[in-house]
Protein backbone atom coordinates (compact mmCIF):
# COMPACT_ATOMS: atom_id res chain seq x y z
CA UNK A 1 0.00 0.00 0.00
CA UNK A 2 2.96 2.29 0.72
CA UNK A 3 3.98 1.60 -2.30
CA UNK A 4 1.11 2.39 -4.46
CA UNK A 5 0.75 5.63 -2.66
CA UNK A 6 4.40 6.97 -3.21
CA UNK A 7 3.36 6.06 -6.64
CA UNK A 8 1.01 8.01 -6.96
CA UNK A 9 2.08 10.59 -5.18
CA UNK A 10 4.52 10.76 -7.80
CA UNK A 11 1.60 10.95 -10.75
CA UNK A 12 0.21 13.72 -9.09
CA UNK A 13 3.63 15.89 -8.99
CA UNK A 14 4.39 14.75 -12.67
CA UNK A 15 1.07 16.40 -13.80
CA UNK A 16 1.50 19.72 -11.98
CA UNK A 17 4.99 19.96 -12.45
CA UNK A 18 4.52 19.31 -16.40
CA UNK A 19 0.83 21.37 -16.24
CA UNK A 20 -0.56 25.08 -15.85
CA UNK A 21 -0.05 26.18 -12.02
CA UNK A 22 -3.01 25.66 -10.05
CA UNK A 23 -2.42 28.72 -8.30
CA UNK A 24 -5.93 30.44 -7.48
CA UNK A 25 -7.90 27.33 -8.60
CA UNK A 26 -11.27 26.97 -7.12
CA UNK A 27 -10.30 24.82 -3.79
CA UNK A 28 -11.90 21.45 -3.43
CA UNK A 29 -14.40 22.17 -0.62
CA UNK A 30 -15.67 25.46 -2.92
CA UNK A 31 -16.45 22.81 -5.81
CA UNK A 32 -17.40 19.91 -3.80
CA UNK A 33 -20.51 21.96 -2.66
CA UNK A 34 -21.38 22.90 -6.35
CA UNK A 35 -20.86 19.58 -7.46
CA UNK A 36 -22.78 18.05 -4.94
CA UNK A 37 -25.64 20.12 -5.14
CA UNK A 38 -26.17 20.03 -9.43
CA UNK A 39 -24.76 16.55 -10.02
CA UNK A 40 -26.99 14.09 -11.33
CA UNK A 41 -26.59 10.73 -10.99
CA UNK A 42 -27.64 7.83 -12.66
CA UNK A 43 -29.17 5.18 -9.76
CA UNK A 44 -31.34 3.47 -11.80
CA UNK A 45 -30.85 3.83 -15.37
CA UNK A 46 -30.78 7.37 -17.23
CA UNK A 47 -32.38 9.88 -14.95
CA UNK A 48 -34.78 11.97 -15.96
CA UNK A 49 -33.39 15.12 -15.11
CA UNK A 50 -30.69 15.17 -17.80
CA UNK A 51 -33.15 13.57 -20.71
CA UNK A 52 -35.59 16.73 -19.73
CA UNK A 53 -32.20 18.86 -20.05
CA UNK A 54 -30.71 17.18 -23.37
CA UNK A 55 -34.26 17.01 -25.03
CA UNK A 56 -34.75 20.33 -26.59
CA UNK A 57 -31.07 20.41 -27.97
CA UNK A 58 -31.04 20.69 -31.72
CA UNK A 59 -27.52 19.26 -31.77
CA UNK A 60 -26.18 17.27 -29.31
CA UNK A 61 -22.19 16.86 -29.07
CA UNK A 62 -21.14 13.72 -27.61
CA UNK A 63 -17.72 13.60 -27.15
CA UNK A 64 -15.72 11.01 -26.02
CA UNK A 65 -11.99 9.11 -24.91
CA UNK A 66 -11.54 6.73 -27.96
CA UNK A 67 -11.22 3.23 -27.40
CA UNK A 68 -12.85 2.47 -23.73
CA UNK A 69 -15.83 0.36 -22.55
CA UNK A 70 -18.67 1.89 -21.42
CA UNK A 71 -19.19 4.62 -23.67
CA UNK A 72 -20.90 3.34 -26.54
CA UNK A 73 -23.40 1.76 -24.14
CA UNK A 74 -23.90 4.90 -22.70
CA UNK A 75 -24.83 6.80 -25.62
CA UNK A 76 -26.98 3.77 -27.12
CA UNK A 77 -29.23 4.56 -23.71
CA UNK A 78 -29.59 8.34 -24.46
CA UNK A 79 -30.23 7.75 -28.64
CA UNK A 80 -32.78 6.11 -27.34
CA UNK A 81 -34.48 8.13 -24.36
CA UNK A 82 -34.26 11.01 -26.52
CA UNK A 83 -35.79 9.34 -29.58
CA UNK A 84 -38.65 10.06 -28.47
CA UNK A 85 -38.50 13.52 -27.60
CA UNK A 86 -37.17 14.60 -31.49
CA UNK A 87 -34.20 13.04 -31.86
CA UNK A 88 -33.98 11.62 -35.45
CA UNK A 89 -30.82 11.34 -36.52
CA UNK A 90 -26.91 9.90 -35.47
CA UNK A 91 -24.10 10.95 -36.68
CA UNK A 92 -20.66 9.33 -36.18
CA UNK A 93 -16.84 9.93 -36.50
CA UNK A 94 -16.35 7.26 -39.18
CA UNK A 95 -15.52 7.12 -42.45
CA UNK A 96 -18.20 8.77 -44.75
CA UNK A 97 -18.32 6.20 -47.64
CA UNK A 98 -19.63 3.61 -44.48
CA UNK A 99 -22.97 6.30 -43.80
CA UNK A 100 -25.31 4.01 -46.27
CA UNK A 101 -23.84 1.23 -44.56
CA UNK A 102 -24.48 2.10 -40.97
CA UNK A 103 -27.81 3.12 -41.97
CA UNK A 104 -28.61 0.18 -44.00
CA UNK A 105 -27.51 -1.97 -40.84
CA UNK A 106 -29.30 -0.11 -38.13
CA UNK A 107 -32.83 -0.15 -40.09
CA UNK A 108 -32.37 -4.20 -40.44
CA UNK A 109 -32.01 -3.84 -44.16
CA UNK A 110 -28.13 -4.97 -44.33
CA UNK A 111 -26.93 -7.45 -42.77
CA UNK A 112 -23.80 -6.64 -41.19
CA UNK A 113 -22.23 -2.54 -41.69
CA UNK A 114 -18.90 -3.74 -42.30
CA UNK A 115 -16.20 -5.72 -39.93
CA UNK A 116 -14.76 -1.86 -39.01
CA UNK A 117 -17.31 -0.20 -37.79
CA UNK A 118 -18.67 -3.40 -35.42
CA UNK A 119 -15.49 -2.85 -33.90
CA UNK A 120 -15.87 0.62 -33.39
CA UNK A 121 -19.80 1.34 -32.74
CA UNK A 122 -20.56 -2.18 -32.31
CA UNK A 123 -22.74 -1.94 -29.47
CA UNK A 124 -24.54 1.22 -30.14
CA UNK A 125 -25.20 0.64 -33.91
CA UNK A 126 -26.81 -3.07 -32.10
CA UNK A 127 -28.46 -1.18 -29.82
CA UNK A 128 -30.44 1.76 -32.81
CA UNK A 129 -30.79 -1.43 -34.47
CA UNK A 130 -33.30 -2.91 -32.27
CA UNK A 131 -34.78 0.17 -31.20
CA UNK A 132 -35.42 0.91 -34.95
CA UNK A 133 -37.30 -2.75 -35.43
CA UNK A 134 -39.86 -1.66 -33.00
CA UNK A 135 -40.63 1.76 -34.72
CA UNK A 136 -42.49 2.73 -38.25
CA UNK A 137 -40.13 3.42 -40.71
CA UNK A 138 -40.76 7.30 -40.82
CA UNK A 139 -39.69 7.53 -37.41
CA UNK A 140 -37.01 5.12 -37.14
CA UNK A 141 -33.38 6.85 -36.36
CA UNK A 142 -30.91 7.31 -39.01
CA UNK A 143 -27.09 6.89 -38.73
CA UNK A 144 -24.83 8.75 -41.10
CA UNK A 145 -20.56 9.17 -40.75
CA UNK A 146 -19.27 12.36 -40.95
CA UNK A 147 -15.55 11.42 -41.14
CA UNK A 148 -13.20 11.70 -44.31
CA UNK A 149 -12.36 8.23 -46.00
CA UNK A 150 -8.62 7.93 -45.03
CA UNK A 151 -7.72 6.58 -48.37
CA UNK A 152 -8.95 5.79 -52.15
CA UNK A 153 -8.90 1.50 -51.27
CA UNK A 154 -10.77 2.20 -48.13
CA UNK A 155 -13.48 4.76 -50.50
CA UNK A 156 -13.67 1.81 -53.42
CA UNK A 157 -14.88 -1.41 -51.58
CA UNK A 158 -18.05 -0.09 -49.74
CA UNK A 159 -18.98 1.94 -52.48
CA UNK A 160 -18.79 -1.27 -54.88
CA UNK A 161 -21.19 -2.42 -52.54
CA UNK A 162 -23.54 0.70 -52.82
CA UNK A 163 -23.50 0.41 -56.01
CA UNK A 164 -24.31 -3.12 -56.63
CA UNK A 165 -26.76 -2.48 -54.29
CA UNK A 166 -28.43 -0.16 -56.89
CA UNK A 167 -28.22 -2.89 -60.01
CA UNK A 168 -24.98 -1.31 -61.40
CA UNK A 169 -26.48 2.16 -62.66
CA UNK A 170 -23.81 3.06 -65.59
CA UNK A 171 -22.72 6.32 -64.32
CA UNK A 172 -21.75 4.71 -60.96
CA UNK A 173 -20.13 1.96 -62.83
CA UNK A 174 -18.02 4.04 -65.25
CA UNK A 175 -17.11 6.03 -61.96
CA UNK A 176 -15.91 2.98 -60.28
CA UNK A 177 -13.51 1.62 -63.39
CA UNK A 178 -12.49 5.16 -63.84
CA UNK A 179 -10.93 5.49 -60.40
CA UNK A 180 -9.64 2.15 -60.44
CA UNK A 181 -7.97 3.18 -63.56
CA UNK A 182 -6.08 6.30 -62.19
CA UNK A 183 -8.17 8.96 -63.53
CA UNK A 184 -8.10 12.45 -61.89
CA UNK A 185 -10.55 11.46 -58.78
CA UNK A 186 -11.73 15.30 -59.11
CA UNK A 187 -12.82 15.26 -62.51
CA UNK A 188 -14.55 11.95 -62.12
CA UNK A 189 -16.35 12.81 -59.30
CA UNK A 190 -17.33 15.94 -60.43
CA UNK A 191 -18.46 14.86 -63.57
CA UNK A 192 -20.65 11.75 -61.56
CA UNK A 193 -22.02 14.52 -59.58
CA UNK A 194 -23.16 16.62 -62.86
CA UNK A 195 -24.62 13.91 -64.32
CA UNK A 196 -26.47 12.93 -61.20
CA UNK A 197 -28.02 16.20 -60.74
CA UNK A 198 -29.23 16.76 -64.61
CA UNK A 199 -30.76 13.18 -64.60
CA UNK A 200 -32.57 14.19 -60.94
CA UNK A 201 -35.71 13.34 -62.37
CA UNK A 202 -34.72 9.66 -63.49
CA UNK A 203 -32.95 8.83 -60.75
CA UNK A 204 -35.08 9.93 -58.20
CA UNK A 205 -37.99 7.48 -60.05
CA UNK A 206 -35.18 4.71 -60.09
CA UNK A 207 -33.73 4.65 -57.10
CA UNK A 208 -36.29 6.83 -55.02
CA UNK A 209 -35.11 10.04 -52.93
CA UNK A 210 -33.02 8.40 -49.99
CA UNK A 211 -31.38 6.34 -52.02
CA UNK A 212 -30.21 9.44 -54.67
CA UNK A 213 -29.69 11.25 -51.64
CA UNK A 214 -26.86 9.04 -49.78
CA UNK A 215 -25.00 8.56 -53.33
CA UNK A 216 -24.97 12.27 -53.81
CA UNK A 217 -23.71 12.53 -50.09
CA UNK A 218 -21.06 9.55 -51.14
CA UNK A 219 -19.38 11.29 -54.05
CA UNK A 220 -19.66 14.76 -51.86
CA UNK A 221 -17.72 13.03 -49.03
CA UNK A 222 -14.83 11.03 -51.23
CA UNK A 223 -14.14 14.65 -53.05
CA UNK A 224 -13.82 16.54 -49.53
CA UNK A 225 -11.64 13.35 -48.85
CA UNK A 226 -9.67 13.37 -52.06
CA UNK A 227 -8.84 17.18 -51.24
CA UNK A 228 -7.48 16.54 -47.61
CA UNK A 229 -5.40 13.77 -48.59
CA UNK A 230 -3.22 15.74 -50.76
CA UNK A 231 -2.24 18.10 -47.91
CA UNK A 232 0.82 16.65 -45.97
CA UNK A 233 -0.03 15.35 -42.57
CA UNK A 234 0.55 18.03 -39.73
CA UNK A 235 -1.64 21.15 -38.04
CA UNK A 236 -2.48 22.11 -41.66
CA UNK A 237 -4.34 18.86 -42.20
CA UNK A 238 -5.56 18.63 -39.01
CA UNK A 239 -7.58 22.07 -39.74
CA UNK A 240 -9.25 20.99 -43.24
CA UNK A 241 -10.22 17.69 -42.13
CA UNK A 242 -12.15 19.43 -39.60
CA UNK A 243 -13.51 21.82 -42.58
CA UNK A 244 -14.29 18.84 -44.16
CA UNK A 245 -16.15 17.51 -41.27
CA UNK A 246 -17.91 20.65 -40.32
CA UNK A 247 -19.26 20.58 -44.07
CA UNK A 248 -20.27 16.77 -43.59
CA UNK A 249 -22.31 17.92 -40.37
CA UNK A 250 -24.13 20.80 -41.99
CA UNK A 251 -25.02 18.91 -44.86
CA UNK A 252 -26.40 16.22 -42.65
CA UNK A 253 -28.33 18.95 -40.17
CA UNK A 254 -29.72 20.41 -43.52
CA UNK A 255 -31.48 17.31 -44.41
CA UNK A 256 -32.60 15.76 -40.80
CA UNK A 257 -36.28 16.41 -39.75
CA UNK A 258 -35.39 16.72 -36.18
CA UNK A 259 -32.67 16.74 -33.62
CA UNK A 260 -29.45 15.07 -34.05
CA UNK A 261 -26.80 13.32 -32.06
CA UNK A 262 -22.97 13.58 -32.97
CA UNK A 263 -20.92 11.50 -31.49
CA UNK A 264 -17.51 12.32 -32.08
CA UNK A 265 -13.66 12.69 -30.12
CA UNK A 266 -13.93 14.96 -27.25
CA UNK A 267 -11.40 17.57 -29.19
CA UNK A 268 -14.12 18.18 -31.62
CA UNK A 269 -16.41 19.03 -28.82
CA UNK A 270 -14.42 22.08 -27.75
CA UNK A 271 -16.88 25.36 -27.89
CA UNK A 272 -13.42 26.81 -27.74
CA UNK A 273 -9.76 25.37 -28.11
CA UNK A 274 -8.30 24.06 -24.65
CA UNK A 275 -6.18 21.90 -26.36
CA UNK A 276 -5.01 20.21 -29.75
CA UNK A 277 -3.66 21.45 -32.95
CA UNK A 278 -6.84 22.52 -34.11
CA UNK A 279 -7.91 26.05 -33.60
CA UNK A 280 -11.78 25.92 -34.61
CA UNK A 281 -12.53 22.26 -33.67
CA UNK A 282 -16.48 21.31 -34.79
CA UNK A 283 -18.48 22.46 -32.14
CA UNK A 284 -16.90 26.30 -32.06
CA UNK A 285 -17.42 26.28 -35.94
CA UNK A 286 -20.93 24.80 -36.04
CA UNK A 287 -22.13 27.56 -32.65
CA UNK A 288 -20.47 30.18 -35.05
CA UNK A 289 -20.52 29.49 -38.30
CA UNK A 290 -23.88 26.77 -39.51
CA UNK A 291 -25.77 27.63 -42.08
CA UNK A 292 -28.49 25.97 -40.16
CA UNK A 293 -29.84 29.19 -37.76
CA UNK A 294 -31.04 26.64 -35.64
CA UNK A 295 -28.33 24.48 -34.61
CA UNK A 296 -27.84 25.08 -31.08
CA UNK A 297 -25.10 22.95 -30.04
CA UNK A 298 -24.60 21.32 -26.60
CA UNK A 299 -21.40 20.04 -26.18
CA UNK A 300 -21.17 17.03 -23.81
CA UNK A 301 -18.52 15.12 -22.88
CA UNK A 302 -17.93 11.55 -21.74
CA UNK A 303 -14.86 11.19 -19.42
CA UNK A 304 -13.68 8.02 -17.62
CA UNK A 305 -12.68 7.91 -13.95
CA UNK A 306 -10.81 5.28 -13.31
CA UNK A 307 -10.05 1.79 -15.33
CA UNK A 308 -7.59 1.29 -18.30
CA UNK A 309 -6.89 3.38 -21.25
CA UNK A 310 -4.16 4.52 -23.78
CA UNK A 311 -2.49 7.40 -22.15
CA UNK A 312 0.91 8.92 -23.85
CA UNK A 313 0.97 5.84 -26.01
CA UNK A 314 0.16 3.00 -23.81
CA UNK A 315 -2.34 1.61 -22.01
CA UNK A 316 -2.26 1.63 -18.47
CA UNK A 317 -4.28 1.83 -15.20
CA UNK A 318 -5.61 4.74 -13.80
CA UNK A 319 -7.82 6.95 -10.93
CA UNK A 320 -8.23 9.83 -11.09
CA UNK A 321 -9.13 9.88 -7.06
CA UNK A 322 -5.48 8.90 -6.92
CA UNK A 323 -4.07 10.60 -9.21
CA UNK A 324 -5.48 13.73 -9.55
CA UNK A 325 -4.96 16.96 -7.23
CA UNK A 326 -7.41 16.87 -4.39
CA UNK A 327 -9.56 20.03 -6.44
CA UNK A 328 -10.00 18.61 -9.11
CA UNK A 329 -13.09 18.60 -11.19
CA UNK A 330 -13.18 14.83 -11.88
CA UNK A 331 -12.03 13.62 -9.12
CA UNK A 332 -14.40 15.89 -7.12
CA UNK A 333 -17.46 14.01 -9.05
CA UNK A 334 -16.19 10.59 -8.65
CA UNK A 335 -16.58 11.18 -4.99
CA UNK A 336 -19.47 12.94 -4.98
CA UNK A 337 -21.07 10.12 -7.40
CA UNK A 338 -20.27 7.10 -5.50
CA UNK A 339 -19.29 4.45 -7.83
CA UNK A 340 -21.97 5.30 -10.59
CA UNK A 341 -22.39 7.05 -13.71
CA UNK A 342 -23.16 10.99 -13.08
CA UNK A 343 -24.04 13.81 -15.22
CA UNK A 344 -22.86 17.11 -14.65
CA UNK A 345 -24.11 20.21 -16.19
CA UNK A 346 -22.01 22.82 -16.25
CA UNK A 347 -24.63 25.74 -15.12
CA UNK A 348 -22.96 27.42 -11.79
CA UNK A 349 -21.37 30.57 -13.00
CA UNK A 350 -17.75 29.32 -11.44
CA UNK A 351 -17.18 27.17 -14.31
CA UNK A 352 -17.53 29.97 -16.59
CA UNK A 353 -15.27 32.85 -14.73
CA UNK A 354 -13.04 30.50 -12.46
CA UNK A 355 -9.71 28.63 -12.40
CA UNK A 356 -10.97 24.85 -12.34
CA UNK A 357 -8.81 21.64 -12.75
CA UNK A 358 -9.64 19.40 -15.13
CA UNK A 359 -8.17 15.93 -15.79
CA UNK A 360 -8.20 14.78 -19.28
CA UNK A 361 -5.62 12.02 -18.92
CA UNK A 362 -3.46 13.37 -19.28
CA UNK A 363 -3.04 16.58 -19.48
CA UNK A 364 -4.32 18.58 -17.01
CA UNK A 365 -5.93 21.82 -18.29
CA UNK A 366 -6.93 25.02 -16.10
CA UNK A 367 -9.59 27.48 -16.59
CA UNK A 368 -13.24 27.80 -17.62
CA UNK A 369 -14.04 24.21 -18.07
CA UNK A 370 -17.66 26.04 -19.64
CA UNK A 371 -15.93 27.62 -21.84
CA UNK A 372 -15.36 24.57 -23.91
CA UNK A 373 -17.96 22.01 -22.93
CA UNK A 374 -21.64 22.62 -21.40
CA UNK A 375 -21.80 19.44 -19.41
CA UNK A 376 -19.48 16.37 -18.52
CA UNK A 377 -20.48 12.37 -18.12
CA UNK A 378 -18.41 10.62 -15.72
CA UNK A 379 -17.83 6.80 -16.13
CA UNK A 380 -16.91 5.58 -12.53
CA UNK A 381 -14.45 2.70 -14.60
CA UNK A 382 -13.72 1.57 -17.96
CA UNK A 383 -11.41 -0.73 -19.65
CA UNK A 384 -9.52 -0.31 -22.86
CA UNK A 385 -10.92 -2.14 -26.23
CA UNK A 386 -8.50 -1.88 -29.14
CA UNK A 387 -10.34 -1.33 -32.30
Amino acid sequence: MRIRAFLALLVIAALVGCGPSLRGTVDRDALHAIVERDIVRFDDGLPEAMIERLADQRVLVVGEFHDISEHDAFVANLVVALQPHGLTTVLLEFPQVFSWLLDAYTRGVADTPGEGALRTYGALLERIRAANAALPTDQQIAVRAIDVNPSQSDFLPPFRGLVHALGQPDVLVDLVAALEDGADPDASLAAARTHLHEGEAEYLERWGSLAYTVVLDALDGEARSAALRRVRAGAERDAQREAAMHALVDRQLAMAPGNVLVNVGYFHAQKQRQAGTVERWLVERLRDASPDPDAETYALVVAPASGEKRIRGSVRSFDVGAESPENELFRVMQGVAGGVTAFLPLDDEAFETDRIVVNYLPQLIVGPPRAAFDGFVLLPSVRHVGR
